[in-house]
């Protein structure tokens, strides 16, 4: 069966759009792997020089898991701090709004990095920054810039942020044997059953716990992965949706 040369010429130019946008894809996807490489390289330098100069808070599973009222409660306190950034109230700090946000914590960063710290936050894809990736955002500027940060989000409960911060990132060290910003799968399994006078965690329970937290099935755990976790066993998320719903008409 033959076709005429003018709906040749349509296959033709549709094939071309397709493959373009494919090209596109791909070069924006290599592009977002390189950002999150670099950015994942600055957070385990940061951990480093962390570990180099502060006593370990944690020494056990248990003592971890026993700080998960603390840790929600001080999550919740972030919540205010959100709002306080979410100019129109719909649940999401959008990229206009992370740069007023940066700007009143006195963050220097070109145009470019904070679109790549948007990206790298907004780990669901929404073009959006939800609250657990607002902690993430919160912790991470914490971690790189200094304590100022939280100054500046607030004088009066910048204690209370720094005390949470510290914890949760002294949580995730603890899990991180090896120091270099990525929590494998043996790291969980020999954190969960080093307390010898415990009976030994079964290993398909340390796999799933691994599996959990392993958001983007790439093998190994960063922070920004054992942050979204702990928020979600805290049950912060889940509580804040409850209230949500006691409240509506």
């Amino acid at each position: 069966m033959s076709i005429s040369v003018a709906k040749f010429a349509l296959i033709l130019q549709n094939f071309i759009a397709e493959m373009g946008c494919v090209e596109s894809k791909l070069v924006a996807t290599i592009k977002y792997r390189r950002v999150e490489k670099d950015l994942d390289k600055k957070v385990a330098e940061a951990l480093k020089e962390r570990t180099k100069s502060k006593k370990k808070t944690f020494r056990s599973v248990n003592s971890i898991t026993m700080g998960l009222p603390r840790f929600k409660e001080g999550l919740r306190n972030i919540r205010d701090v959100f709002d306080q950034y979410d100019e129109d109230s719909n649940g999401t700090i959008d990229n206009e709004e992370l740069r007023n946000c940066l700007n009143k914590l006195q963050v220097q960063m070109s145009e470019e990095e904070i679109d790549n710290i948007h990206r790298y936050c907004d780990i669901d894809n929404r073009k959006g920054i939800q609250f657990p990736e607002f902690v993430v955002f919160l912790c991470l500027m914490y971690l790189l810039f200094g304590s100022d940060v939280t100054y500046r989000v607030s004088e009066f409960e910048s204690a209370r942020l720094n005390y949470v911060f510290d914890e949760l990132i002294d949580a995730f060290l603890f899990f991180d044997k090896d120091g270099n910003g990525k929590m494998k799968r043996k790291d969980v399994t020999q954190r969960m059953n080093e307390a010898t006078h415990q009976e030994r965690t079964p290993s398909h329970i340390t796999s799933q716990l691994f599996k959990e937290m392993d958001l983007n099935k790439n093998g190994h755990v960063n922070l920004k992965e054992f942050l979204l976790s702990i928020i979600r066993w805290a049950g912060v998320e889940t509580d804040d949706d409850e209230a949500r719903n006691e409240t509506s008409p």
